[in-house]
């Protein structure tokens, strides 16, 4: 019995080693195939395991796995595909000849049929002998798989009308100071605050950190805006300069949140840039427009992959492209505007300094001004702004201080300049969102446009089943002014009387329906992104469906879980404004047709929705508006919009936050026939009225051409006032 069991093992392991040389696991096609599976996978390790004793002696493995890693990024390789062809054995070698397609990230794809891997037998089975020639034909150890190209200059970005935003050959013009020689160094501050569109506390901190003797770098302004300035700038800060070609950023800061900037490829993305066909050092739109169009304002070179032997001699081409040409984008951006814009909110901050202005008080503002006929984004600024130059290698920035630190600087600021306000913040409307309340209380007829409601100091909630406890305040208690009185929906729009308000949410609640606020909130853009082209985070906003009464009655005053972006608000704005169409807002006019390129993009005004309200709704919440500005009795606007030569028809509001008030504005002009509507938000301030109407009233009165009064005297007189807002309760 012992004797057949033995028999049977010998037989059986006879049998093993007679048919392993032919197993599926080991054979010449088998050992290719799976070598070629893994350069799929990118497991060059496997494959290295793969090849033969020999071969591995000859080829270490970072070796091996360097030259694999650079000709996959050469060739831009996102797949690969094969086709074995025959395998001829003789011996112990063994050749298979197979057929390899490659896809390409910037080739397309690459074809290289008829390819010979050859396979030798050792202890351990079939393993590849492996060489060079294995990634392609015509490589040999000293041979170089090289993409060749080269890039066009990078094309430049203009406003709708033409006029350059970001020029690639510009001029520009750094600013230098020295403290001993400086005539005037309190008026050199407030030059040069105004020129670099800086906060005068951060320059004085600048000026600080160097001795009196050393002179050192302050900032850089265009060739032209140097010229306009250069008898102050001498006069008061004996500045010297240096000037220099780059691509340059008109009025430095005063466009960075929409242009963005470029700089050297980051190292944790230099990968898939190199799948792109771009290499280390290469310069690359790293945020807003310059990274959201970094493919038509670089252009792809005509390039060509080739094997070159060691004297640079071409020896095979592999793959080539055509390329593209870089092309110009044009923004619908007005470029006076723009400017305007970024240089009225770093001048209300630098001139309150001293008030709700100062950096220890408010975070940061965003104002914009869109077209209500067509979604299209005249201006837009967020502040604090940052100088877009100090991200690109050639820069002069910062003198002493390396460029990379000024980055840090801005990276680690609190108040988040690089942060873009309009369109990534979220905040508590407060006021600004009874425009919608309003708009839904008229169109669900909770009362009628001419019926009357007394407006008082204080509303009890109880019998609408609102369960705070208290009796829930006007914001007249917090100012110390007698109560409104009798008023019709439009006039407690236009005077921001927080009891209606209050009771319009309840009864909207529970007369209509739980979600009747959300519905129209998100009928005119809010609780949404609004899929601007813009790179960046959106903010979506918050809109949710209220639990109980009480959770309404807050959101009916811009407050409890609402929260909206500028860009929102502006699209509200817009839907009151042109009558009911909520437009798409965007940036981008335009791909080419400047600079002799082809139009390749071309905007339409696109609506997103169009609503179906009565005629009736419209007519009081524009009457409520316009009366903001024009009603000295009620108007919570009046004296922003003190005789203005154009009727401004807007919304205050001051949202109640955890530490200082949100003030916004919200506008559209001119009433009788709506052209812009502006938005102007300032974080942790003071009521909409105090900051937002101010700015807003620049910024429509330049819009206008109409002469400026200049900003409230108290900013810059009186010492700041913190707002005590009770809870449940909001500014006018």
């Amino acid at each position: 019995m012992v004797l057949l069991l033995m028999r049977v093992l010998l037989f059986a392991l006879l049998l093993l080693i007679s048919v392993s040389p032919l197993t599926a696991q080991n054979t010449p096609d088998a050992v290719v195939r799976s070598f070629l599976e893994n350069w799929k996978a990118r497991n060059y390790d496997a494959m290295y395991n793969l090849t033969s004793e020999r071969s591995r002696s000859l080829t270490a493995f970072p070796v091996f796995e360097t030259v694999y890693r650079e000709s996959d990024l050469a060739m831009g390789l996102e797949d690969l595909s094969f086709t074995i062809q025959n395998t001829t054995i003789q011996g112990t070698s063994a050749a298979v000849t197979y057929d390899l397609t490659v896809q390409s990230g910037i080739f397309e794809v690459i074809n290289d049929p008829g390819r010979i891997m050859r396979v030798v037998q050792g202890p351990d089975g079939w393993r590849v002998a492996w060489s060079p020639m294995d990634i392609f034909d015509g490589m040999t150890g000293a041979s170089q798989l090289q993409l060749a190209g080269q890039r066009g200059a990078r094309a430049n970005i203009y406003d709708r009308n033409g006029l350059p935003l970001v020029e690639q050959n510009g001029t520009v013009v750094s600013l230098y100071v020295q403290r001993q020689t400086i005539p005037n160094e309190a008026l050199c501050l407030d030059i040069l605050a105004n020129m670099l569109r800086r906060q005068r506390q951060d320059l004085v901190t600048l000026f600080d950190r160097y001795n009196i003797d050393t002179r050192f770098y302050v900032g850089e302004v265009d060739d032209d805006a140097y010229t306009a300035r250069q008898a102050d700038l001498t006069n008061a800060c004996a500045v010297t300069t240096a000037e220099r070609q780059t691509r340059d950023y008109y009025r430095g800061n005063a466009v960075s949140h929409v242009t963005g900037y470029i700089g050297q490829i980051p190292a944790d993305n230099l990968e898939s840039w190199e799948a792109r066909g771009y290499q280390g050092g290469d310069l690359v739109g790293l945020r807003g427009i310059e990274q959201a169009y970094q493919d038509q304002l670089a252009g792809q070179p005509a390039r060509s992959l080739q094997i070159l032997d060691p004297g640079g001699t071409v020896i095979r081409e592999l793959g080539e492209t055509v390329g593209t040409p870089p092309q110009p984008v044009t923004l619908t951006i007005d470029r006076p505007l723009q400017v305007e814009v970024a240089q009225a909110l770093a001048d209300a901050y630098n001139y309150a300094e001293g008030n709700w202005g100062n950096r220890n008080i408010s975070t940061g503002a965003g104002a914009i001004v869109i077209n209500v006929n067509t979604g299209a984004i005249l201006a837009m600024a967020s502040y604090p702004l940052f100088e877009p130059d100090i991200f690109n290698p050639d820069t002069l920035c910062c003198g002493f201080i390396a460029a990379s630190d000024r980055i840090a600087e801005l990276v680690g600021d609190t108040r988040t300049p690089l942060f873009n306000r309009v369109i990534q913040g979220q905040y508590s409307p407060g006021s600004v969102y009874k425009i919608v309340t309003t708009a839904a209380a008229a169109e669900e007829e909770m009362i009628g446009p001419n019926e009357i409601y007394d407006c008082t100091h204080y509303w009890d909630g109880a019998s609408f089943g609102d369960t705070v406890g208290f009796q829930r305040p006007d914001w007249r208690v917090t100012d110390g002014l007698d109560p409104t009185g009798p008023i019709t929906i439009s006039q407690a729009l236009t005077s921001s009387c927080d009891p209606f308000f209050y009771e319009m949410g309840a009864r909207l609640f529970n007369e209509v329906s739980p979600s009747a606020l959300v519905e129209y909130s998100r009928s005119l853009g809010l609780g949404q992104r609004t899929g601007i082209d813009y790179y960046g985070n959106e903010a979506a906003g918050q809109i949710t469906v209220p639990p109980s009464p009480s959770d309404a009655i807050n959101n009916a005053i811009g407050q409890g879980d609402v929260q909206t972006s500028p860009i929102q608000m502006a699209m509200v704005v817009m839907a009151i404004a042109n009558g009911g169409t909520v437009y798409q807002p965007y940036l981008i006019e335009r791909v080419g047709g400047v600079d002799f390129t082809p139009v390749t993009y071309e905007a339409q005004p696109e609506a997103i929705n169009e609503l179906t309200w009565k005629e009736q709704t419209y007519e009081i919440v524009r009457q409520g508006m316009c009366d903001v500005t024009q009603s000295e009795e009620l108007g919570t606007g009046y004296w922003a919009f003190f005789e203005a030569a154009y009727i401004a028809c807007g919304k205050t509001g001051t949202a109640q936050t955890s530490r200082y008030p949100n003030a916004w504005f919200v506008a559209y002009a001119p009433a009788d026939a709506p052209e812009i509507a502006v938005v102007v938000m300032s974080e942790q301030s003071r009521e909409g009225a105090d900051v937002a109407a101010p700015i807003t009233r620049r910024i429509m009165d330049f819009y206008f051409n109409q002469p400026w009064p200049g900003y409230p005297l108290w900013w810059n007189e009186e010492d700041y006032a913190p707002l005590d807002i009770p809870v449940g309760a909001t500014g006018g």
